[in-house]
């Protein structure tokens, strides 16, 4: 049996990502594509628009065939972390040959050369991107700088090196190499050459948009003939069905939750998950409780921190992510449990297959979850889900909120079964 695993948000899923997984599928001769998607938080620091179980479903009707969750704790982390996550979860079900990934170059062995660059970490290498660092540069830039500088490669010049290293899913695909790397897996990786129109582009263009794109298009004019264009249809129909109704759903909705947050005097900010000691005074010297969002992330960022950065800074704040949870979870070597969020009713000899193959349980029920991590004395598995399932009632407390609707409970919600492309 042939499964290929991919690494995704999917926010929303749309004709690019359906590419994407047809390409896999080719690539890899997969007999079945196995996702590993984040909750309902996202990578750059903000909740998805829509929910895990509909994103989730949207996958399994347009090409995946089955969905597992990338646990709160890594899916909101820095690109090394989800990417570590994401693999480390691949790697511990067992049985899957391939990762396929997105990427702006077809040049995979640069990549890869690059990858083993930056898994290895020459001491030059360390000592110049803290000069660079120390000079008030962004991390992602004075990465690129140092690694060009640094690396020499016969083939690839320094600013053809320095380009690469400056794209955004060619940085996701250098994280999913080193993790393949620093985790000893036998996973192989597979590149695709994206085909939309660039992650940060944010006008739709035919047939395939960014992600970006479409949120900003449903943002201010809803489901449109245009936005129906870039999308597969099953996808569209559930964004007409829940647009104002159950999304879209942004940051500025959990802005009252974290400025409680941020009144606790008592609370230390760099006990957070990637929040410096500058980064804390930054936040506390420049907060006012008269500021929108938007308003408040802007007086923080400058050259040192991207937008990103303090996104997904503020983000922890809210969720309550600390650094030394990270620390802990990374150091156990392991992803604790495995849970299921949907799947194509066709894939059941996938699921089977896996049960005996992985490492580590794969849930289908929270309950029963917790209950057999607490018996098999897994604490910290225990603790990792937990932190999913608050996670996952917040973002439903501020979707009930706003749209007067009924939240979903995550004790009572079950996997999506996808069945001839309806759910």
């Amino acid at each position: 049996m042939k499964i290929t695993g991919v690494i995704a948000e999917y926010n929303p899923f749309h004709n690019g990502h359906r590419h994407h997984l047809e390409e896999a599928r080719k690539q890899t001769s997969a007999d079945y594509i196995l996702v590993v998607m984040n909750g309902d938080f996202m990578q750059r620091g903000c909740p998805s628009y829509w929910n895990k179980y509909t994103r989730a479903a949207m996958a399994v009707a347009n090409g995946a065939d089955a969905v597992i969750e990338l646990p709160v704790l890594y899916g909101t982390a820095s690109a090394e972390f989800f990417a570590l996550g994401g693999v480390r979860l691949l790697h511990q079900l067992g049985g899957i040959q391939h990762l396929s990934f997105g990427c702006e170059t077809n040049r995979q062995n640069i990549l890869q050369s690059i990858a083993s660059f930056l898994k290895e970490e020459p001491e030059s290498y360390r000592i110049h991107l803290n000069q660079l660092l120390s000079q008030g540069i962004s991390f992602p830039k004075a990465r690129a700088i140092a690694v060009s500088e640094i690396l020499s490669l016969h083939d690839c010049t320094r600013q053809e090196l320095e380009a690469i290293l400056n794209q955004p899913n060619n940085i996701l695909a250098l994280e999913y190499m080193k993790a393949l790397l620093r985790e000893q897996s036998p996973i192989t990786p597979v590149s695709c050459l994206r085909t939309d129109n660039g992650y940060h582009r944010s006008n739709l263009e035919r047939y395939f948009s960014s992600a970006t794109a479409i949120r900003k298009e449903y943002d201010n004019h809803g489901c449109t003939e245009q936005l129906r264009s870039v999308l597969p249809e099953t996808v569209y129909q559930v964004l007409e069905t829940e647009y104002n109704q159950r999304s879209p759903i942004q940051m500025k909705d959990f802005y009252p939750l974290l400025q409680y947050c941020l009144w606790k005097p008592e609370m230390n900010l760099t006990d957070y998950l990637d929040v410096s000691e500058d980064l804390a005074n930054r936040i506390r010297s420049v907060y006012r409780p008269e500021q929108s969002y938007q308003e408040f992330v802007e007086a923080i960022a400058n050259k040192q921190y991207t937008y990103t950065r303090i996104y997904r800074c503020l983000l922890h704040i809210l969720l309550d992510i600390r650094a030394t949870e990270m620390s802990r979870q990374l150091a156990s070597n392991s992803m604790h449990y495995a849970r299921l969020l949907a799947f194509r009713k066709e894939s059941s000899p996938m699921l089977r297959h896996l049960q005996d193959t992985s490492s580590i349980p794969i849930i289908t029920k929270i309950s029963d979850g917790i209950r057999n991590l607490d018996y098999a004395g897994d604490s910290m598995g225990v603790k990792l889900l937990e932190q999913d399932i608050a996670a996952a009632h917040l973002y439903e407390q501020v979707i009930a909120n706003r749209y007067q609707v009924s939240a979903i409970n995550e004790y009572t919600k079950g996997v999506v079964i996808v069945n001839n492309g309806y759910f």
